[in-house]
């Protein structure tokens, strides 16, 4: 899990950067060729200079992640027997090799050299903690109030209603219904979930 997060963070945050401008599209998709190589899918081969960055970009990706999901699985196997004892060193990523390797490193060290210090990345990832302190804390507070049979206020009531069948039951032990919360959550877009805690907070954007 670890290492599948390292990937799938390690290209997000590229698309990030240009989505941003703070990343030339030469330099990301240099990345990913680096790694690629030959393997090429036919479909990018196609593509011609008025196809869009974006449609490029996207399938380079998937091939990329191919690759780099291989090259861990294969780290796994090498390491098995030191990760079933407890006696790795370092992480999956360090166990990858060649333009594996070097492709998630360089993509980390890109995003932090020209990324993470941005004032607007900065404030994109507050943004996201506010967002999903306001939505943890407003349907964690509905299942808590109603655990054990009780009676939840009217604003709880309809924080409940959002999920419908779904929603825990107030005989279920707390962990499991902040569980099913927290699953809720997660299976939001970001647009969605800005949304919905700009409306929990009175914030909502004129219509």
């Amino acid at each position: 899990m670890e290492a599948a997060d390292d990937i799938c963070y390690a290209l997000i945050d590229l698309e990030d950067g240009l989505e941003m401008e703070l990343l030339q599209y030469s330099e990301v998709e240099s990345l990913l060729l680096d790694l690629v190589g030959d393997d090429l899918p036919q479909t990018y081969r196609q593509l011609g200079p008025l196809d869009s960055r974006r449609r490029k970009l996207a399938i380079l990706r998937g091939k990329a992640i191919e690759h780099l999901t291989n090259a861990a699985a294969q780290a796994f196997v090498e390491q098995q027997d030191a990760l079933l004892a407890g006696t790795l060193q370092g992480d999956l990523v360090e166990h990858m090799h060649g333009p594996a390797k070097r492709c998630v490193l360089d993509a980390k060290d890109m995003a932090r050299k020209k990324i993470f210090q941005d004032k607007r990345k900065t404030l994109h990832e507050i943004g996201a903690y506010t967002t999903l302190e306001i939505l943890l804390n407003a349907f964690c507070g509905a299942a808590l109030e109603q655990h054990g049979g009780r009676t939840p206020s009217f604003k709880n009531r309809r924080i409940l209603d959002l999920l419908g069948n779904s929603a825990p039951d107030p005989a279920w032990p707390l962990h499991a219904s902040f569980l099913r919360m927290i699953d809720f959550i997660a299976g939001m877009t970001d647009s969605y979930a800005t949304e919905m805690a700009r409306e929990m907070t009175g914030r909502s954007s004129p219509q």
